[in-house]
């Protein structure tokens, strides 16, 4: 058979075609119902198996337009969807026009089976007549599945916009307390610095020439100013004094007061 697919996603049409041409058939492809329509003023084909969501003209649209159509109404259809699932999308498939309604995907086998019970009725459809008031329930029919279909997908879209702003919420709150903690953990590296920087400049402060006093015994610092060994060395490091007299230095003492008696 020569088979049309209809379909705006190029994976389902590709992954459809694999399956029809293991079967033998010959295959073209359509975007949308209007395409479709423009393929099936130039080729003959035996079937159309279509998506029903698809820009410009859809496939409930699509099956009533080859319904319609004298030259078309005898093609087999069948709507092959994964988004127009409830028992409503099923029965206006019905109501349009369809021969078969397909979920997706389904097995080689159970599309044979459904282009098989298609092709059945390609007699009986070259004999019908699709009246005035038929076109008119079908059209009301459409609106109401379209506005239904409209309102879920609204529904949907609100949600995920809901998803999206908690998402946002919660990325902006992260991203707060990491500044937070940038911040702390920058303040106490700079401090570290700050200590580390003092640490070092004391060390190279007495690891140096240290100018020491000859007579006095003061030590001169890096700012110029003499401070006595003890509060140089204190100041330097965690070293504490206690004073005492050595022996050397209490003989000549003792030695100086005698001399002072006579």
């Amino acid at each position: 058979m020569k088979i049309l697919i209809v379909d705006d996603n190029a994976i389902n049409c590709k992954l459809l075609r694999a399956q029809l041409e293991t079967e033998g058939h010959a295959i073209l492809q359509a975007l949308d119902g209007l395409e479709a329509l423009a393929i099936l003023e130039r080729e003959s084909v035996d079937a159309i198996i279509s998506d029903i969501l698809m820009p410009r003209m859809d496939g409930y649209r699509l099956c009533h337009e080859v319904r319609r159509r004298a030259a078309l109404k005898h093609i087999g259809f069948i709507h092959y969807t994964s988004t127009y699932t409830s028992p409503s999308d099923q029965q206006l498939s019905h109501t349009v026009g369809a021969d078969g309604y397909l979920t997706k995907p389904v097995s080689t086998k159970v599309l044979a089976q459904a282009l098989e019970n298609a092709m059945r009725r390609t007699e009986e459809r070259k004999g019908s007549q699709l009246k005035e008031a038929d076109t008119s329930f079908i059209l009301k029919e459409y609106s109401v599945v379209l506005i239904k279909k409209l309102e879920e997908k609204n529904t949907e879209l609100e949600q995920a916009m809901g998803n999206f702003r908690a998402a946002n919420k919660t990325l902006s709150e992260l991203n707060h307390t990491l500044e937070e903690r940038v911040r702390e953990r920058t303040g106490a590296l700079e401090a570290s610095n700050r200590e580390l920087k003092k640490a070092l400049d004391e060390v190279k402060e007495l690891s140096g020439l240290l100018p020491i006093c000859a007579w006095c015994k003061k030590i001169k610092d890096g700012s110029a100013y003499w401070h006595r060994v003890e509060d140089f060395i204190s100041r330097h490091t965690k070293a504490e004094f206690t004073h005492g007299i050595c022996p050397e230095c209490l003989e000549k003492e003792a030695a100086a007061l005698e001399s002072l008696k006579r």
